[in-house]
């Protein structure tokens, strides 16, 4: 599904150039749940950005479901973005004054979608365990459950890979551990799941953990926990 081969990305600031990534390799299958690990500065956000399409590489291959990124144009990247990957960020993004219901609808909008419009945002509300707080706004939710609906507004187009940037970064310990149950789920039941996160923890979650440090990649090993994460995850 994921193939990177040899990728770089190299910031010029004026005259000084910035290696964020140095060479990386990296393959995801379909339906595998990989958690990317690292510290402030290793290159893990910059990498999110190039899986995401959000940024393209210096140098290097990124082959994205037998597609070279590279030869697509902004509108193609832009539709790749849309349809192929579910966004889920630190700080949930949503809109403060709308309801959950609708915040979930807007990636439909924005791409013009109108039948049944609704009726799937309310379906992905039910599937983060949030149908009877359709009609809420952000301010009266928690934490936790403002990050589901963030999720659910990402699973609404039915992307293929579901790209999570540090999703429990803001949240409460209990919070968090609802949020990795639920990625844990959407997982068990076909979904590529990609999760950038600092935190050992967290990335014990996921089938597979590729430790990043200095842009390149340091280990690539199975999760010694994720063999004994329990139906619907840790408890």
């Amino acid at each position: 599904m994921i193939t990177l081969e040899g990728v770089t990305k190299v910031y010029r600031m004026g005259k000084v150039e910035v290696p964020a990534l140095r060479g990386v390799d990296l393959h995801v299958d379909e339906g595998e749940f990989v958690a990317i690990i690292g510290a402030s500065g290793s290159g893990k956000s910059t990498l999110m950005n190039i899986l995401g399409c959000l940024d393209v590489p210096t140098g290097g291959r990124y082959v994205l479901q037998g597609i070279d990124v590279a030869e697509l144009d902004d509108n193609q990247l832009a539709l790749v973005r849309n349809r192929l990957v579910g966004f889920v960020f630190q700080s949930f993004n949503l809109i403060p004054r709308v309801s959950a219901v609708h915040n979930v609808e807007m990636p439909l909008i924005y791409s013009g979608i109108r039948r049944d419009r609704r009726a799937r945002a309310l379906a992905a509300l039910e599937a983060v365990g949030l149908g009877d707080r359709a009609e809420h706004q952000p301010s009266e939710l928690s934490g936790g459950q403002q990050q589901r609906v963030a999720i659910a507004r990402a699973l609404i187009t039915d992307p293929a890979i579901l790209l999570a940037d540090e999703p429990t970064g803001n949240l409460d310990t209990e919070s968090s551990r609802d949020i990795m149950r639920l990625f844990v789920e959407l997982n068990r039941e076909g979904r590529t799941v990609i999760l950038i996160t600092h935190e050992p923890d967290i990335a014990a979650y996921a089938q597979r953990v590729v430790r990043l440090r200095d842009g390149l990649i340091v280990a690539d090993e199975r999760s010694p926990a994720a063999a004994h994460v329990p139906e619907g995850g840790w408890r």
